[in-house]
């Protein structure tokens, strides 16, 4: 029966062994939490328009994201109408506000979106069946999904929006992301005297349904035709990708989590070869007895880098269970919309796996060429 070195290796000074594996852990953890905001940013990036129910988007060409869409007039989407293919359309307004908090009274950004009433312009029929108590005026749909500092916006509380008493009639869950701490929903009425630079002749976004059998990039194309340069549209999947491109590529928390990941990366490559680097340097003379007796250098050098996938396993194990705890923290305290993922989690166990190779290849240097007889 073969002695299992490498175990013995990691085992044999347990205290120094734990202490590496709380920094590989911990480095395991780092870049667990970095690819959960960077997918959380990219998912987020979309939940309004997720929540929307539309094939084809009208926007302005000054459009930048959701909270700051630019507008154009209303006008200009009706010509829409007459395009082979429109089934319908609905115009929609939105604006980043401050909301005053019911319970603290502090001030939080909330993103709005006014709607007519007596349109349909949620893909959640529920939604939509709620919107009829938006006509009284100053009255609002409150979102469940709120971040706690924003308080509850539960029915009959009542509170401002930029200045505006607003009175919650209703909730219903959406989100806002990274965009704002909540959203809420308001009647066109309610959302033009909300915010007073707003206007009814003129919309944010556009929402158009197109008919049964027609294509929606060709529908889309007709409208940038007719509409330029006053209004663009994009299908449902480019939106999708404009939302997540400017969150990830254009602001800095994209540039922010993807840096996390590689320092991460490097931080616990660094660990793992200081602690491998360690403990080849103290067993010189082990190695050079195995080479003694005749085993080559492979077996060796296997030695070091069956440790190395030793300390990484044990290190990600503890890593991914905390991460999960960490995950459903944010996800019911700071209501960030990060979820464990098989990928996420195939994606950093070959992260792992590629840091302590990198640490092996640089700590089993110290081997290379040695001469046994040399060592003693």
């Amino acid at each position: 029966m073969k002695t299992p070195l490498a175990w013995r290796n990691v085992s044999h000074r347990k205290i120094r062994s734990l202490i590496a594996l709380s920094g590989i852990s911990f480095a395991i953890l780092l870049i667990f939490m970095q690819l959960g905001f960077y997918a959380s940013a990219r998912s987020s990036a979309t939940t309004v328009y997720d929540a929307l129910d539309f094939d084809i988007l009208v926007l302005s060409p000054q459009y930048v994201y959701v909270a700051r869409p630019a507008d154009f007039p209303r006008s200009r989407l009706e010509q829409a109408r007459a395009i082979q293919g429109v089934e319908s359309l609905v115009p929609v307004w939105i604006a980043l506000g401050e909301w005053r908090s019911p319970e603290t009274r502090e001030r939080w950004n909330i993103l709005t979106i006014g709607v007519e009433p007596a349109q349909r312009p949620f893909r959640d029929p529920a939604v939509n069946d709620r919107l009829s108590l938006l006509v009284p005026r100053d009255t609002g749909l409150g979102d469940l999904l709120s971040r706690p500092e924003q308080g509850h916006p539960a029915p009959g509380v009542t509170s401002e929006v930029q200045h505006h008493r607003i009175r919650i009639v209703d909730q219903y869950a959406i989100g806002g992301g990274f965009v704002a701490g909540a959203t809420l929903i308001t009647s066109r009425e309610t959302f033009l005297e909300v915010f007073k630079q707003a206007s009814a002749d003129r919309i944010n976004v556009g929402l158009v349904k197109i008919a049964p059998g027609a294509s929606a990039r060709a529908v889309a194309e007709e409208i940038r035709t007719r509409l330029r340069p006053i209004a663009t549209a994009l299908t449902r999947s480019d939106s999708a990708k404009a939302e997540q491109n400017f969150w990830l590529k254009v602001k800095p928390i994209g540039i922010m989590f993807t840096s996390g990941v590689l320092v991460a990366f490097a931080a616990g490559a660094v660990i793992l070869y200081q602690v491998l680097a360690s403990e080849v340097q103290n067993r010189l003379r082990e190695y050079a007895t195995l080479k003694a007796l005749g085993y080559d250098t492979g077996f060796v050098y296997g030695i070091v880098v069956r440790q190395a996938l030793l300390f990484a396993g044990l290190g990600f194990i503890p890593a991914f269970f905390l991460a999960l705890v960490l995950y459903s923290l944010m996800r019911t305290q700071a209501m960030v919309p990060v979820t464990m993922e098989l990928t996420r989690v195939i994606g950093v166990f070959l992260l792992t796996s590629m840091m302590c190779l990198s640490a092996t290849f640089l700590a089993i240097r110290k081997l290379r060429g040695a001469d046994p007889a040399e060592l003693f």
